[in-house]
């Protein structure tokens, strides 16, 4: 039996979460959760956080893995809510560090800058046991210093590197983040075998098409409106791109949140958030 994967969508930050699982021993890992954020209010609930949870619930799951491929910008992390209703650890690169250390006078944190408010720290070639199988750490940094793919399996889970063909490629305009760096770390993704399952973090379903959040290695390779180029060019584009883009809406208080470790009530947060 091949592993399963199962994406959720959450439509108001445009943003894929995926449960993947062994069939045969039932151990599943859950990639980038999302929580429900009302700006009115600015208060955080977990409904759509709450659906994962009724789903590893009905199918008799263990989870074991909470993997954040980086410190997001555009959403607020349900890692550490999903962990504390299911058990399982929560997982960062190892350069949370650089990104901690970047932020934390930016947003006059009081937090450590070591990666501790996560479970399991990885680098490049890590390997996380899943029953049956292997998630393998793929550093893929970019659009943030931190950022992870994984791959199992056939299969691949890119955090914000590619987004869909016809959407193109992740910003790269936040603190210590680079184009040529994304450059290279897409390459790496290509250089996996061209058959391989390709999942998405966002879908912005450009011109109203349907949402997508799947696609190929040989597909991105051919299709991808970013990769018909030179190295030189897809940095220069991709910069002179990025100098026209506002900063996400939610970024000053999902940031924060998130990188010290998405904890409901952390002490350098508001409390109602």
């Amino acid at each position: 039996m091949s592993l399963t994967v199962v994406p959720f969508y959450h439509s108001p930050s445009h943003t894929l979460s995926y449960v993947l699982f062994c069939p045969t021993t039932r151990h599943a890992a859950l990639i980038d959760a999302v929580a429900d954020y009302d700006a009115a209010t600015d208060t955080l609930s977990f409904a759509s956080a709450d659906i994962i949870i009724r789903y590893l619930e009905r199918h008799q799951l263990t989870l074991k893995w909470l993997i954040e491929t980086h410190v997001h910008a555009d959403h607020f992390s349900a890692c550490n809510y999903v962990g504390e209703q299911c058990g399982g650890q929560t997982v960062v690169s190892q350069h949370i560090r650089d990104v901690q250390q970047t932020l934390k006078p930016i947003y006059q944190l009081a937090c450590a800058t070591n990666g501790e408010q996560f479970d399991k720290q990885v680098n490049d070639g890590d390997r996380l046991p899943l029953g049956d199988y292997e998630l393998k750490v793929l550093a893929t940094p970019g659009h943030t210093p931190d950022g992870i793919s994984i791959y199992v399996d056939g299969h691949v889970f890119i955090g914000d590197t590619l987004f869909m063909p016809d959407s193109g490629s992740a910003r790269c305009d936040f603190p210590k983040g680079s184009a040529e760096q994304l450059y290279h770390s897409i390459q790496k993704l290509l250089s996996l075998p061209s058959n391989t399952k390709v999942w998405v973090c966002h879908d912005y379903q450009p011109e109203g098409r349907a949402l997508d959040y799947h696609s190929t290695i040989g597909c991105q390779r051919e299709q991808n409106v970013h990769l018909q180029q030179s190295a030189p060019q897809f940095i220069a584009q991709r910069q002179q791109r990025d100098a026209t883009l506002n900063k996400p809406k939610l970024m000053d208080k999902a940031v924060p949140f998130n990188l010290q470790g998405a904890r409901v009530g952390a002490a350098d947060l508001p409390q109602r958030l």
